[in-house]
């Protein structure tokens, strides 16, 4: 996965500042929602003993940018 398509660590420290102010903008909920399924995801595998080393959890840390759906799109 190339860096522009990673969420960044900037940018889920200005989300979690925009969701306390409750001024979430457009396209925060599709990342919010990756956010969860990442971390759902990594528990799962935790569990089932399937990270065994810190290298594949940082593999699997990344989480990708939400493309815009067609919803989005036809609200543009």
């Amino acid at each position: 996965m190339k860096d522009e398509d990673r969420i960044t660590s900037e940018e889920i420290a200005a989300l979690i500042e925009r969701t306390e102010a409750r001024a979430l903008k457009e396209g925060d909920v599709q990342i919010i929602t990756a956010v969860i399924k990442k971390m759902v995801e990594i528990e799962h595998l935790y569990q089932e003993g399937k990270i065994t080393s810190g290298r594949k959890l940082r593999r699997l840390i990344p989480i990708p940018r939400p493309k815009p759906s067609e919803e989005n799109k036809s609200d543009e």
